[in-house]
């Protein structure tokens, strides 16, 4: 091979290194300047060593530390998620250690905040991994939930989201999801809508400029014919020749076809069910609403007024609801917090108490007992209900149905089993 050759060869590997680097790069770092040298990571951030292997070259899992890791944004906007879920797994630490902890041995708590994004979600359970937590919580926010969930199942660390829509069950047999899955809230709630107030005839109303409005949408028109009733009438809150919500044109479309409806269906937020319960009662449509948790918010009251009354919608938790239990968990969290505790905190305090319940009947702290204890436990009771988690990590869970009332002091939230009694 001669100079020339040679020469247009490393030319050309050169220039097929730099449209790799731009077809498969990291987007981020196109057409900007070098970035500037990373900062050294603080001590808890440091790189984990490596398993020790046995003979088959197998990663050999030691026991683990009795400590519990907290994953979540406690500073920037969306910090009442993580300060919730960690504020949950605290007091139910709290009360499990004060009853004796796990054979004598407490159980300790390390958190941190993940309000920087998808790299320090993943600096943070690397950490965690490496102090070898026998399983990790995390707030129901998109990085915190997602971008540690390969490195968990990989280490074989316990990992549970706390109210996440999202189905995150099918990422690894260590990943766990703990929320209110709307199937089964939905259809029980049509259930009772079906049995107890005699709905069959609905329409449909979606807001399509909200991800979560479509997707419950489709499970309200699978649960809808399964409880004998049929969907009438649909229609959309967003314009798509406009661009913009447009709350008029859909209530013209259901005054159209009124005829035989008993209820709205609406999949939107708590604001555009307030303002489509206005409309439609304006144009004399007195049709009660159906919706999702979504609704189960002071917002919806307030905006809603006389024109909510009679909405049915599902909640995860119920802090009213008469039980020893749950008035011992509000009480304690309103001394501690000076607020009525909510679903994420709720739900990170059920779940603490599954795996609790999980560390006691496993007899191990290695990852795959843990994780076929919880796998097996039986329903257990908590401040949200009945819960248990199915072989694939999904929650098996039940709402509490509410419908609006009104009285002197204005519109209020009932418990169904209340409603039905009268």
């Amino acid at each position: 091979m001669n100079f020339k050759t040679i020469l247009i060869f490393l030319v050309g590997i050169a220039v097929g290194g730099i449209f790799v680097f731009f077809l498969f790069g990291d987007p981020g770092d196109r057409g900007e300047k070098s970035p500037a040298p990373k900062a050294e990571k603080p001590e808890w951030l440091a790189s984990p060593p490596a398993k020790p292997r046995g003979e088959t070259g197998k990663a050999i899992e030691k026991e683990r530390a009795l400590i519990v890791g907290v994953i979540g944004p406690e500073t920037g906007a969306e910090a009442k998620y993580g300060l919730a879920v960690l504020n949950g797994v605290v007091m139910a630490a709290e009360r499990f250690n004060a009853a004796g902890g796990l054979r004598g041995e407490k159980i300790k708590i390390i958190h941190h905040d993940n309000s920087g994004g998808s790299g320090q979600a993943l600096d943070i359970a690397s950490a965690l991994i490496e102090k070898n937590v026998v399983a990790v919580f995390s707030a129901p926010t998109g990085w915190s939930t997602f971008a540690p969930t390969h490195l968990a199942n990989g280490s074989q660390t316990v990992f549970i989201s706390v109210g996440t829509r999202r189905n995150i069950g099918r990422s690894g047999d260590y990943i766990f999801r703990f929320s209110l899955p709307d199937e089964i809230a939905i259809d029980e709630m049509l259930g009772y809508a079906a049995k107890e107030l005699g709905y069959r005839n609905f329409a449909l109303v979606t807001s399509s400029s909200y991800d979560y409005s479509l997707s419950i949408a489709s499970a309200f028109k699978q649960a809808v014919p399964r409880h004998g009733g049929t969907i009438l009438v649909e229609t959309d809150t967003y314009d798509t020749f406009s661009g913009k919500t447009d709350i008029g044109k859909a209530v013209a479309v259901l005054k159209a076809g009124a005829e035989g409806l008993q209820a709205i269906i609406f999949t939107g937020d708590a604001q555009e069910a307030a303002n489509l319960a206005q409309a439609a009662n304006d144009e004399g449509l007195t049709l009660p609403l159906i919706g999702s948790e979504d609704l189960f918010s002071v917002q919806f009251l307030k905006q809603g007024s006389q024109a909510a009354r009679g909405a049915l919608l599902y909640a995860t938790f119920a802090p009213d609801r008469a039980t020893p239990l749950v008035s011992d968990f509000v009480t304690d969290h309103v001394a501690k917090h000076s607020a009525v505790p909510d679903r994420f905190t709720a739900l990170a305090y059920d779940a603490f108490g599954l795996l609790s319940r999980a560390l006691e009947a496993a007899g191990s702290l290695q990852g795959q007992a843990v994780r076929d204890a919880l796998v097996n436990l039986k329903e257990a009771e908590g401040v949200t209900g009945a819960s248990r988690w199915a072989a694939d990590g999904t929650p098996i869970k039940h709402p509490h149905l509410y419908r609006v009332g009104g009285g002197s002091m204005g519109e209020r939230f009932v418990l169904v089993q209340e409603m039905a009694r009268k």
